[in-house]
């Protein structure tokens, strides 16, 4: 039998007369295709060449046989046999394919809970291949959950042929060595027959939890201590260490001299939850210009703890002295100090300096609180607050939004989620120094700087002296003088000494005086006070007054406006001189403005209110009468004033109080004129 194509066939003969129909005696012939072993011949993979032809052969069909393939071919029914023998050569395409090796099992697990992966308990399992394959059929994989790790009785063949099977075991493993996951890859070698009932089985994949041991006590706070201590050297007594009960830890103090000192050796918290110690610095006067000293926990300390603390110890005291300043001529503060070690810093409200001075003016009257005003002003606040607007990176340019209000020697720190306030921002030690301005945008700093771009960056000129204002108060005298009490929270010494200086012009509203010499004033909108000294023996003020277009409202007040002690007014009635008062604007406590549109009180005067001329009675056959003065003309120094406004007053008035105001309001673009008179002179006879 022929082999051809892992398949042998048959070879079919017949003997047949000369000139016999062949398809009458032999209808078919019928070739038989046998698969060599270990392969399989299937009828649908064979097939006649399309090449081939023969006069003999109608048909040729391919049909399986069992195992076989039967080869039928049909004769043709018009061939004779001729004369010799006939020999018909079937082309046939086709070949005997591998035999596969079919193998099907089941895979048993009992799995446990707090386990995840393939926890389903029993799965079947099939596959096929060629004699002599090694094949991966499945892979299991178990991950304990957290908290948990694994216990597996390994994957075991307990049906079927050990050796056929070939299992690789992964492991995973967690810090402390649990193993936490565990995979099986089951590879399968074929054998030369299928093989079906085969058992692989995992009797135990279970977890345990794993035991954790309650965190070992420690150190959770510590009492405050200074940033500096005095170059004179000093204790800390009591020093509080707080923590939770049994915590066991260990305190070394070092100095970049050289110093070593054992704070606490394996010092154990005991049941009240803290211990104290004592903390001694030796004095450096006459040794060192500075010292620095590192405070280091060891054993069990929370890490959230600013650990190590660091501590200065300058043989300078910075000294910080209150000063004031006032152009208005306030006088009566003397500079008042305050020093301590530098780098101090303070908690809040734990070094309140208090101020008193005993203040006056000689050339006006003051008025607490400053109604047009209400920050204290001093020099002790920052010089700038302003973004950069560029990325740095190691460099001494630095680009700002704006360099107004820097100057060279100014301080920064960098940006920090640290400060608590603005304030914070300005103690000493400072990390840079603006070198150099150099345009509206761009400064130098030293050292080379590096940051991010659109961070508010604020500068200081105060040492890192930080001060803040608590608050002020102000018993008056007299109009022109009294006792300004101030107070302000020293919270930070910095490394060199500063002067803050108070602007007095900030906390009072200031009326200068207006001395009696017919002097001519002229204003505007809002309200505008000017201060009168007062005869001991009695007189007359008095005032010409022009409200030229949008009216305005001229008074006399005996003293400062706010006591509303009015006197004399302006008004569209010749006899009101003495009042009734308006009193919706410019008068305390809210000393209102009006708008053009609020001008209707007869108390307002000027040339927009009413027509024909005269827009106001010049009330001097009124002033005549009161005071035995006459006032010769309105018209002085080229201008035409409208109304004589005035008050007698007598030596009873001056002993209750000496001064008196004018006061003069109007609205939003408004002007006017006042002159004082001085009666008697040349335009009050």
């Amino acid at each position: 039998m022929p082999s051809f194509n892992n398949y042998t066939f048959t070879d079919i003969q017949y003997t047949i007369p000369e000139g016999d129909n062949v398809s009458i005696l032999y209808p078919t012939a019928q070739i038989t295709i046998v698969p060599n072993s270990g392969y399989t011949a299937v009828a649908t993979d064979f097939s006649l060449d399309l090449s081939f032809s023969d006069n003999a052969v109608q048909s040729v069909v391919f049909t399986q046989d069992g195992s076989n393939v039967l080869c039928t071919v049909t004769f043709d029914t018009g061939f004779v046999m001729p004369s010799g023998n006939y020999t018909i050569p079937l082309c046939v395409v086709g070949e005997g394919s591998v035999s596969l090796i079919t193998i099907d099992g089941t895979f048993i697990a009992n799995v446990g809970p707090n386990i995840s992966g393939d926890v389903n308990g029993s799965v079947p399992y099939t596959n096929s291949g060629s004699v002599g394959e090694l094949e991966l059929l499945f892979t299991k994989n178990y991950t304990a959950n957290a908290g948990y790790y694994l216990i597996s009785t390994g994957l075991q063949v307990v049906t079927g042929n050990a050796s056929n099977y070939n299992i690789v075991q992964g492991t995973a493993y967690d810090g402390d060595n649990n193993l936490t996951g565990i995979s099986y890859a089951v590879n399968y070698l074929y054998p030369n027959q299928s093989i079906d009932g085969d058992v692989l089985r995992i009797n135990q994949v279970s977890a345990k939890e794993i035991y954790v041991a309650p965190p070992a006590p420690v150190v959770t706070g510590y009492g405050f201590l200074p940033t500096s201590v005095s170059p004179k050297g000093t204790t800390i007594r009591n020093w509080k260490i707080s923590g939770e009960i049994g915590a066991t830890f260990s305190i070394v103090m070092t100095s970049q001299s050289g110093g070593s000192w054992n704070l606490a050796t394996n010092q154990v918290i005991p049941a009240t939850g803290s211990t104290t110690l004592n903390v001694s610095f030796p004095a450096i006067v006459g040794i060192a210009n500075e010292e620095i000293y590192t405070i280091t926990f060891s054993g069990g300390i929370d890490p959230a703890l600013v650990n190590p603390i660091i501590m200065y110890q300058f043989a300078v005291s910075p000294r910080i002295e209150f000063t004031g300043s006032s152009v208005n001529g306030i006088t009566g503060y003397t500079p008042v100090t305050t020093e301590r070690s530098a780098l101090t810093r303070l908690v809040e409200d734990s070094n309140l300096i208090t101020i008193e001075w005993d203040i006056s003016t000689p050339n006006g009257l003051l008025q607490f609180p400053n109604t047009t005003s209400t920050t204290v002003v001093t020099s002790m606040d920052q010089a700038a607050s302003v973004l950069n607007t560029a990325l740095v990176s190691n460099s001494t340019s630095l680009d700002l939004e704006d360099t107004t209000g820097i100057a060279v020697g100014d301080n920064f720190n960098l940006p920090t989620t640290a400060f608590e306030d603005t304030t914070s921002s300005g103690f000493a030690p400072f990390q840079f120094e603006v070198t150099a301005v150099n345009s509206a945008t761009n400064i130098t700093v030293s050292p080379a700087i590096s940051m991010l771009e659109d961070n508010l960056i604020i500068f200081w000129r105060n040492n890192g002296n930080i001060s803040e204002f608590e608050s002020v108060s102000y018993i008056p005298t007299t109009d022109s003088s009294g006792t300004l009490s101030l107070v302000f929270d020293v919270t930070g010494y910095g490394d060199a000494d500063s002067t803050f200086v108070i602007d007095l012009d900030t906390i009072f509203n200031f009326v200068p005086n207006l001395a009696c010499g017919s002097a001519a004033i002229s204003g505007g909108e809002g309200i505008t006070d000017y201060s009168l000294d007062l005869d001991p023996t009695g007189g007359v003020v008095a005032f010409l007054v022009n409200g030229q277009g949008l009216p305005d409202k001229f008074e006399i007040f005996h003293g400062l406006p706010f006591a509303n002690d009015k006197k004399a007014t302006s008004g569209m009635v010749a006899s009101e001189n003495f009042g009734p008062f308006e009193n919706n604007f410019g008068t305390s406590p809210l000393n209102a403005i009006p708008t053009t549109l609020q001008l209707e009180a007869d108390q307002f005067i000027g040339s927009n209110k009413y027509a024909p001329l005269p827009f106001a009675p010049s009330r001097t056959t009124e002033f005549n009468s009161d005071t035995g003065f006459t006032i010769p003309s309105m018209t002085i120094g080229g201008t035409t004033y409208q109304q004589v406004v005035w008050w007698e007053y007598t030596a009873a008035d001056y002993t209750e109080n000496p001064n008196a105001t004018i006061r003069i309001t109007g609205p939003t673009g408004t002007g006017w004129d006042a002159l004082r008179l001085c009666c008697p002179d040349g335009n009050c006879t």
